[in-house]
């Protein structure tokens, strides 16, 4: 059974607004998508004009946002997940009965900061739900192989000291094939590579708890 990441606030308030940050976006300064103070200030009037708690969107959007990450190639722009945007320490529930697979402190500007991938078996199919820019207290008592029911709160939204610099949000990916990696996954891709990545990290939309972002 299908547990909301936010519980039942965003399904019965709807309590959010959609955030798009691809440069189709009209409204955003592209001079400016770069510095990360812009980017909080956007996406949080964005929120506040809207008077929701939420903001969500991003998979499959072409974004001008990664160049000055050292670990970005200046060609990887299409995000593979959904983005979250909420308040530092909000709490993230296990959407489905979860494996943890890994996780890790990534630690580097830009990145992913504290990771956690979890292992899901559903209707007879195996994937992987990464979740990215996690509060440092998210990897508390955690192990390789726990288990993790459907409902519980396993995580909460990492402040920009410990999430790779970002505002606060929360990075939401499926994927198929991890290809042996562990506590880590590409979340932004080359053009190139779009095809592949789009099978391999389907829109994880439906395992949010809401029709539409």
């Amino acid at each position: 059974m299908l547990f909301p990441l936010f519980g039942k606030i965003l399904e019965e308030k709807k309590d959010y607004c959609s955030i798009h940050l691809g440069i189709d976006n009209s409204t955003l300064d592209y001079e400016q998508t770069g510095n990360l103070n812009y980017l909080n200030d956007y996406i949080f009037s964005e929120i506040e004009k809207n008077r929701v708690s939420f903001g969500i969107g991003g998979y499959l959007e072409k974004r001008n946002i990664y160049q000055k990450g050292e670990h970005f190639s200046s060609h990887r722009n299409i995000h593979l997940a959904i983005d979250i945007w909420g308040a530092v320490d909000t709490p993230i529930y296990m959407p489905l009965d979860a494996t943890i697979h890994s996780f890790k402190y990534n630690d580097l500007a830009y990145d992913y900061g504290a990771t956690i991938i979890a292992k899901h078996q559903e209707n007879g199919e195996t994937f992987y739900t990464l979740y990215g820019h996690l509060s440092l207290n998210s990897l508390q008592n955690l192990e390789q192989g726990k288990k993790v029911k459907a409902g519980t709160c396993f995580a909460s939204i990492g402040n920009w000291q410990e999430n790779g610099g970002w505002p606060p949000h929360l990075h939401f990916q499926k994927i198929y094939d991890l290809q042996n990696m562990e506590g880590d996954y590409i979340g932004v891709c080359e053009e190139k590579d779009i095809d592949f990545y789009q099978k391999n990290c389907p829109n994880p939309i439906s395992l949010i708890g809401i029709q539409e972002a």
